[in-house]
């Protein structure tokens, strides 16, 4: 199962443990966008439990001040799921979930912060 973990650029080092245990069974490859924080935890848990490691970089020649938005879809759609590890604000991680319900990824989301946020509307019931 190809599994993509996306969130904030923040996570701290906690943030780590519970990406290891959140990870499903049958997890054969972790997909992620090359950031530091939760993606640099995540290659390091691919590492750490030997599983292939794709990273999904923004082309920024190709697409420009898009790319990052770009790379979100190609995330997306190359994985069987999304394992969000989220703060809340980071707006990058925000569209990548707008991804999976627009094109129907299952996912999962996991608040790393302590601060109380306000949910996007596409995410309330």
């Amino acid at each position: 199962m190809k599994v993509a973990v996306i969130g904030s650029r923040h996570a701290g080092e906690e943030t780590y443990n519970l990406i290891l245990r959140q990870l499903p069974k049958g997890c054969s490859q972790i997909i992620t966008g090359g950031a530091c924080g939760v993606d640099a935890l995540a290659k390091r848990a691919a590492a750490e439990l030997g599983v292939k490691h794709t990273c999904i970089r923004p082309r920024y020649q190709r697409y420009g001040r898009s790319a990052p938005l770009v790379r979100n879809i190609d995330i997306v759609e190359n994985a069987d799921c999304v394992l969000a590890f989220w703060d809340g604000q980071s707006k990058g991680t925000r569209h990548a979930l707008g991804c999976c319900i627009k094109l129907g990824k299952p996912f999962k989301i996991f608040l790393i912060t302590r601060h109380p946020i306000r949910m996007p509307n596409f995410l309330q019931n």
